[in-house]
């Protein structure tokens, strides 16, 4: 049979043409068409336009895909493959509504029709069709929930629905007639007399209102002695107070008696506004900072109309905005009403007008006429201390103390009248209330200061007397200063003192620092101790003031607990539980617990239990309006890639909190994995509107025009980066670090991780760059707390800064994670050397001594013979009176007899030892000449000692002998830069002994040495900052100016400690700055600095 090729070409062309026509059809109408094949998984086959658009994708990135693959949250897919299912289980057309969150993170509600189109010898094909019905659901629901809303309210309230007409004034009100709703116009007038007659009469007359029998007389009305009525009544009343809320203090209280507010308030926010309702709450609980009995003017006045113009005012001058704070003082003014706040905002319009004098009059006047009134005694008070009249200023706010000893900004001036005083005792006592509610960080370096005073004076006290209760003040500064190792030291040895009813505060005190320094194991059982112990002392308590505050300090233990859980809980996720027992056992049901409740929202985010946290966060939004509680909501949605939620939640913090940073980063990703680069941009740029700078940020805009290296190709990367850049930094090579930097940058953009952000922070710290690196490690634990590279990091940048103690926590917590994780490795030896060095430079030779020792029984022979390790410890030996095992120490680790002679003889001259050392001196000579037998030259091992001997002479008392030996070894090295500390020393002999010929000799050797080694390129003192000030100032002594050598003694504010250095102050640095005392004849000054 003949086969008509023309013919089959002509169908085969109709066939493609029909197909394009039906493609093309369906790609323009309005509507979302998909298909599926029933036999490979459910993958699409085909998806029209809008469906692509829908899951933000290109037509090729779809086709091939199954919903697993196409949505981010794997409950979503599971409910469409459900449905898919259920069409292929029953054959027949099946209709469905579904939800799907689209790109933007939007919600959306699909009407979809699913049918199988059949194959031939193939599994059928599901075609499905969607309609985007969203705008219509959002509409019913609306209608529905108005209704639902109006009927409820019609039925419990008693009450039926108007219409207002801001127009003509006129009211279109139902009214129950004979059973039977009737609908009639009624003016504003008539409408008020008709719903709160009672209350309208006593509100608007000022006397009425301020008259708490005339308010009773409402309570004692029939209706609301009625129980059927009195909920009806209630609701009136609240309906009333929406539009009526200035009310004096008395009536709030009244209120607040009659119908419970306080009480009541969670059932009110179901019916009424939560901001309404809190603001209620607040008036009952802390009063009406108005006093209405101050009010003069007519009893009809609009006294409500002043309110509003004494706020705005008030805002206003809070804003800078004098012209508008003018305006509503005149139009106050205007109403014929006055008082004292209005006053108040008219002095203080006077002050930024520049008319001080007035101000101050009419402040002394209105205090002259309302002695009593602490509002105007404070606001005298202030501008009194802002204009030079802080004796005055500090007698009222005296006044004000002895009245309300909690008043804060009283408490917050006499700290720092009293401390200008110099009395501390006071200035403590008033600081102490302003820590019961938390200060700035300017009054936190005040409360220090304040503390280094009274330390001076309780430390010499206490070691005359040791008297246990010295002691506990003592360690209650400490904790205040952050010097918490110290501190443990201080209280831990009064365990067996304390008196008795001081028992508890020695618990609390010890637990409290011990949490503090991230002793978290020893916290917790201390904790549970001081619980104890309260418990019992709570049965003796007589007074109910005294009880109070102990329940309170039980609540603290458990509170504690809950966040040394919690951070066992990152390496060991089952501790989680237990952090949320402790929050339980320390709720009240109070607005005490928000602090507290933030914390277990969070714990339960990490538990992933992402219900139990949305709860806690809708109570804090709900009761206590604490909007913070939608960071907690943001991390949850973030952590079940719903995009939505974050991109929600993100959007309410953001509307709180315009510069929160982790809304932004979050949204930011979610915009970036869904390919929506217009609103990155948007984000990106509101973000750089509002001051927000976020290294994550500025990786996602590198990300929308760049492509990094392919993430399998990183880990390479980083380590050729590490070899050729930052091993060449550590050396001292600094322009490694300008090389370095966008290289190492460029890979923190293309993948932004804890991982590289430690990496670029290691990098910064190389380079002394210690605030870049400090912002680099704390970014990283803001995403994983536990992160032991991060607290390693910050450990060392506290350690060059002189922090010890927060140093030491940071070590302290990089241990705790690396030991409880079971991560332990190579690094471990380090750390614990690391933690015996913070531990000398603390103080704590005890505990230094025992880590040098750990670290020596882990390394074995190597850490034997860590010379500048073993140098350290054999110190440490000789601070705990063990000399003799230190010159031991230091035989093992100096092989060599002649450098381990002069090891020995720097640390018999450095504790005092000075018959060994003399001993050490006399036979070193013998001991060259031995040496010299094998070696053939001795003249090195010789200059040796007699550098050794001059230094002996200078620390003895012997000048002429120092510098004749000095220079006896340093003559032929005055350009050897590795002699620069050899150099410098003798240049200090010959100050100290006034040769000035020999010591500006080798000044200028010194400054040739320096200026070599900067024209190298190697910035040899880029770990030793400090010792380049030492070497500059002595370079310079007889040459430089004494401003220009002042000037240069400055830098050391700003100036890091030396690496690997154990002296916690930087003796030769002070050693310089007495020389510049004695230089410039201040006699006075270097005594009072010994």
């Amino acid at each position: 049979m003949e086969v008509n090729t023309t013919e089959n070409k002509t169908l085969e062309q109709d066939y493609r043409d029909l197909a394009g026509l039906l493609s093309n059809i369906v790609d323009s109408l309005p509507i979302y068409f998909f298909v599926k094949d029933t036999g490979d998984n459910f993958r699409y086959v085909y998806s029209s336009p809008l469906m692509n658009q829908l899951y933000g994708r290109y037509h090729n990135d779809v086709v091939g895909k199954t919903d697993f693959d196409l949505f981010l949250d794997p409950v979503v897919a599971q409910s469409f493959r459900d449905m898919d299912e259920e069409v292929v289980k029953t054959g027949k057309m099946q209709r469905f509504v579904e939800q799907m969150i689209d790109p933007k993170g939007i919600l959306r509600t699909m009407d979809t029709m699913k049918l199988l189109a059949p194959r031939e010898d193939k599994p059928p094909y599901l075609v499905g069709i969607s309609w985007d019905i969203t705008k219509q659901r959002q509409v019913e629901e609306e209608l529905h929930s108005y209704n639902k809303r109006l009927a409820l309210a019609c039925q419990a309230g008693k009450i039926y629905p108007w219409l207002w007409d801001l127009v003509n004034g006129t009211a279109e009100l139902s009214l129950e007639e004979n059973g039977q709703i009737k609908h009639v116009q009624i003016t504003h007038a008539s409408f008020t007399e008709k719903i709160h007659p009672d209350y309208r009469k006593v509100y608007e007359n000022i006397t009425d209102r301020c008259d708490v029998e005339k308010w009773k007389a409402l309570f004692e009305a029939d209706d609301f002695l009625s129980l059927e009525e009195e909920e009806n009544c209630t609701t009136y009343l609240l309906r009333f107070l929406m539009e009526h809320y200035k009310l004096p203090t008395a009536i709030w209280k009244l209120l607040d008696e009659k119908i419970h507010i306080v009480q009541n308030a969670g059932a009110f926010r179901e019916r009424f506004p939560a901001q309404f309702v809190s603001y209620m709450v607040h008036k009952c609980e802390s009063g009406e900072e108005v006093d209405f009995s101050e009010f003069r003017g007519a009893e009809d006045a609009d006294y409500d109309q002043f309110l509003q113009y004494y706020d705005r005012a008030y805002q206003a001058l809070q804003e800078k905005k004098l012209q508008e704070a003018e305006q509503m003082i005149g139009c106050g003014d205007a109403l014929g009403i006055t008082h004292p706040v209005m006053e108040i905002c008219r002095a203080s319009l006077y002050e930024e007008k520049g008319q001080t004098a007035e101000a101050i009059t009419l402040l002394k006047k209105l205090s002259a006429r309302y002695p009593e009134d602490d509002l105007i005694a404070y606001n005298t008070a202030e501008i009194l201390w802002r204009n030079e009249g802080r004796v005055e200023a500090s007698a009222i706010y005296e006044s004000l103390r002895e009245k309300l000893p909690k008043h804060y900004m009283a408490n917050l001036r006499l700290t720092d009248w009293y401390y200008e005083q110099g009395n501390y005792k006071e200035a403590k006592k008033c600081a102490e209330e302003i820590l019961s509610v938390g200060g700035d960080n300017t009054f936190l370096e005040t409360l220090q200061k304040i503390n280094t005073e009274l330390e001076r004076e309780m430390k010499r006290e206490y070691a005359q007397n040791h008297d246990p209760g010295l002691g506990l003040d003592l360690g209650w500064c400490y904790l205040q200063d952050g010097r918490t190792d110290l501190g443990i030291r201080t209280v831990r040895k009064l365990e067996a003192k304390v008196p008795a009813d001081r028992r508890e505060e020695y618990l609390g005190l010890m637990t409290k620092l011990l949490a503090e320094a991230a002793e978290y194991e020893k916290a917790i059982s201390t904790a549970a101790k001081w619980e104890e112990s309260l418990e019992k002392k709570i049965l003796r308590d007589t007074d109910a003031e005294e009880e109070e505050k102990d329940r309170d300090r039980i609540r603290q233990s458990h509170m504690i607990r809950m966040q040394c859980y919690r951070a066992y809980g990152y390496v060991q996720p089952e501790k989680f539980a237990e952090a949320i027992e402790e929050a339980e056992k320390a709720e009240t049901g109070t607005p005490k617990d928000i602090g507290m409740l933030i914390e277990k929202a969070q714990i339960y985010v990490e538990m992933e239990e992402y219900e139990r946290c949305a709860e806690i966060s809708q109570k804090l939004i709900g009761d206590y309006q604490v909007y913070a509680a939608y960071a907690n909501e943001l991390e949850a949605a973030k952590r079940q890639w719903n995009a939505a939620g974050v991109i929600q939640n993100g959007r309410a913090c953001l509307n709180y909190f315009p510069t929160y940073v982790k809304a932004y980063e979050m949204m930011a990703k979610v915009y970036m994995d869904l390919t929506h680069p217009e609103e990155l941009k948007e984000l990106l740029q509101q973000a750089k509107d509002n001051n927000v700078k976020s290294v994550i940020l500025d990786a996602y805009e590198w990300q929308l025009t760049n492509t990094g290296l392919p993430q399998e190709r990183m880990n390479d990367a980083i380590d050729k980066f590490r070899k050729e850049y930052l091993s060449k930094l550590e050396a001292g090579k600094t322009i490694f670090y300008r090389r370095g930097l966008p290289i190492i940058t460029e890979y923190l953009y293309a993948y932004p991780c804890e991982f590289l952000l430690v990496e670029r922070g290691d990098f910064h710290n190389a380079a002394g760059c210690l605030e870049a690196a400090k912002a680099d490690y704390e970014k990283a634990l803001s995403t994983n707390p536990a992160n032991p590279f991060a607290w390693k990091g910050l450990a060392r940048i506290h350690r060059c800064r002189g922090k010890y103690d927060e140093a030491m926590i940071c070590l302290r917590k990089c241990v705790f994670f690396y030991e409880k994780s079971g991560t332990q490795n190579h690094a471990w030896p380090e750390l614990i050397a690391e933690q015996a060095e913070i531990y000398f430079l603390l103080g704590n030779t005890e505990m230094a001594e025992q880590f040098y020792r750990r670290y020596r029984e882990m390394t074995g022979s190597a850490g034997e013979r860590d010379r500048n390790r073993m140098r350290d410890f054999a110190r440490c030996l000789a601070c705990n009176d063990k000399t003799t095992e230190g010159l031991k120490v230091l035989e093992k680790a100096f092989v060599n007899v002649l450098d381990a002679a002069g090891e020995k003889l720097d640390l018999c001259v450095w504790c005092g030892e000075k018959t060994i050392a003399g001993n050490i001196l006399t036979s070193w000579p013998e001991k060259i000449e031995l040496l010299g037998k094998n070696t053939g030259n001795t003249q090195e091992y010789f200059e040796d000692y007699f550098f050794h001997l001059g230094w002996y002479g200078l620390i003895c008392g012997s000048g002429k002998v120092a510098i004749k030996n000095m220079d006896k070894a340093l003559i032929f090295h005055k350009e050897d830069l590795s002699k620069k500390d050899d150099i410098a020393d003798l240049i200090l002999a010959c100050i100290l002994y006034g040769d000035k010929k020999k010591g500006a000799d080798y000044a200028q050797a010194l400054k040739a040495c320096m200026e070599r080694e900067d024209k190298s390129g190697k910035d040899v003192y880029l770990k030793y900052p400090k010792l380049r000030i030492v070497h500059e100032y002595l370079a310079g002594y007889y040459t430089a100016t004494d401003e220009e050598q002042d000037t240069l003694l400055q830098l050391d504010k700003d100036c890091s400690f030396c690496h690997g250095c154990v002296h916690p102050v930087c003796e030769e640095l002070e050693m310089v700055r007495i020389l510049q005392m004695l230089k410039k004849g201040r006699e006075k000054e270097r005594i009072h600095h010994r």
